[in-house]
């Protein structure tokens, strides 16, 4: 049987894999604390680390991805890491945060070019109360979002690899019971770990959310009623807005009618000049 090609592409399919990419940070003892690290310069603050990890249950992302570029802030020494293996990750001290540009480099095998991410690094506690009083309590500031990489059309190779079974060999060596246990491991929760809702390979999003699972399709909902409220709010403003200025033409209508069409114009020109003035 011949080896799958590294340039041919399989038609009409195409997978999708999860990352997480985030960030951690906690507070240094103060100048002058003997636990301080020593060579940190005084106004550092934080200790921090920016990541890409795959989330819990998934398949193993070196499957698919073959390094990962971070530029930080380009006062650090050697802004641009590479990371070529696992743990995909930078830490580094400071004081303030800033926009990290993260660069996806897949297997070679892939025939894929790099793509483009950002995250910013958050260092101070952020959120409702809850969530600052949580943050507070664990001592770190946690910041992460859920990324999707989509391989359109895969080549033959990198298709292989993405169906193959080798790329959840690490969960079996997780568990106890081998592979199958592993792969229908039970979270603390009761439920399936995420990445295999019922049990089976998926990429859907688990109904429920919980401390063991940071994204789920009731977060999600929740984020979009959000974002539907937010619009409500902007289309009442906007109806007001209306309102007043149909109103405010109404009047000006009902003013040229009554002093005529040029007394209603130098009226309009004085009232003009008056608010240039004021500005």
């Amino acid at each position: 049987m011949p080896a799958p090609a590294a340039n041919k592409r399989v038609k009409n399919k195409r997978i999708s894999r999860n990352i997480i990419i985030g960030s951690e940070a906690i507070n240094l003892p103060p100048v002058g604390d003997p636990t301080r690290p020593k060579n940190i310069p005084d106004d550092h603050t934080k200790r921090w680390t920016v990541y890409v990890r795959q989330p819990p249950g998934d398949p193993s992302l070196t499957t698919w991805l073959n390094k990962v570029q971070f530029k930080i802030f380009s006062t650090y020494d050697n802004p641009l890491r590479t990371c070529e293996n696992p743990p995909f990750e930078v830490t580094e001290t400071g004081w303030g945060g800033f926009t990290v540009d993260v660069r996806l480099h897949f297997q070679p095998a892939s025939g894929e070019k790099a793509q483009y991410r950002q995250h910013f690094l958050q260092l101070e506690k952020y959120g409702d109360e809850k969530m600052q009083a949580r943050q507070e309590a664990e001592g770190v500031v946690r910041s992460e979002f859920l990324e999707v990489v989509q391989f359109n059309e895969p080549t033959e190779a990198l298709y292989e690899a993405l169906t193959s079974e080798d790329q959840w060999n690490y969960l079996a060596a997780q568990a106890k019971g081998g592979k199958k246990a592993a792969m229908a491991a039970i979270g603390p929760n009761g439920r399936p770990k995420r990445g295999f809702p019922g049990g089976e390979r998926s990429a859907q999003l688990p109904e429920k959310g919980g401390d063991d699972v940071p994204f789920s399709q009731e977060q999600e909902q929740a984020l979009i009623g959000f974002i539907k409220e937010k619009i409500g709010v902007v289309e009442k403003e906007l109806e007001e807005e209306n309102r007043r200025r149909e109103q405010t033409e109404k009047k000006l209508k009902d003013l040229r009618a009554e002093l005529g069409h040029e007394a209603a114009q130098q009226a309009a020109q004085q009232a003009s000049g008056d608010r240039s003035r004021r500005r």
